[in-house]
This record gives C-alpha cells, sequence and structure tokens, in this order.
C-alpha cells in the first residue's frame, strides 16, 4: 500500500481529470470555417431523445404488465428495476442525442 490517496490509486486520477475536464471540452466553440449545422441534424437528435423516451416508457410499462400475478415484495423489486431501466433508457437518449447531434460541429 502506498502513501497515495484511495482516488489516486487505480487510475482514478485520471478518471476524475476527464470527468471534470468534459463539459470545458463540449462547450468550445466551432471552428468558423464548419459555418451553421443542418436543422435536419437537430431534428435526427430530438428524434433519439424522443426514442429513448418511449423505450424507457415501454420497458416500465412491460416489466409492470408482467409481474401483475407476482407477489408483493418481488412486484416491488421488479417495479424499482422497471423505474431504473427507464432512466438509463432516457439519460442514455439524451447523452447520445447530446453527444453525436447536438454538440458535433
Amino acid at each position: 500500500m502506498t502513501g497515495w490517496p484511495y482516488w489516486i490509486q487505480g487510475g482514478g486520477l485520471l478518471t476524475t481529470l476527464m470527468v471534470l475536464s468534459a463539459p470545458l471540452y463540449a462547450m468550445t466553440p466551432c471552428p468558423s470555417e464548419y459555418g451553421p449545422k443542418s436543422p435536419l441534424i437537430n431534428l435526427l437528435g430530438w428524434l433519439v431523445v424522443a426514442l429513448g423516451v418511449v423505450a424507457g416508457g415501454l420497458f416500465a410499462a412491460c416489466l409492470l404488465r408482467r409481474s401483475r400475478r407476482m407477489q408483493l415484495f418481488p412486484r416491488l423489486a421488479v417495479a424499482l428495476l422497471g423505474l431504473v431501466g427507464m432512466a438509463i433508457l432516457w439519460a442514455g437518449g439524451l447523452a447520445l442525442a447530446t453527444a453525436f447531434f447536438f454538440l458535433r460541429c
């Protein structure tokens, strides 16, 4: 065991620096030679967000429908799993749209 703090060991420092610098990199302006972005790109980004919302809602609804005949505590666990999965799909759709459509030059 070295004298380094636990967050530095195992690449924690590199990960921390990358996470803290990601918003700065994302907000850098596009070079002027790229010109304006097509509205079609923004439309595709919003379609990806909408697809994530719809897929998340369908995932949660499907899990809740499949758990109708379960007892109380297993059904609560399945419902919680459905809500967590729905939130992950929503966040994933927003992250994909942001990374590949909204913040592209």
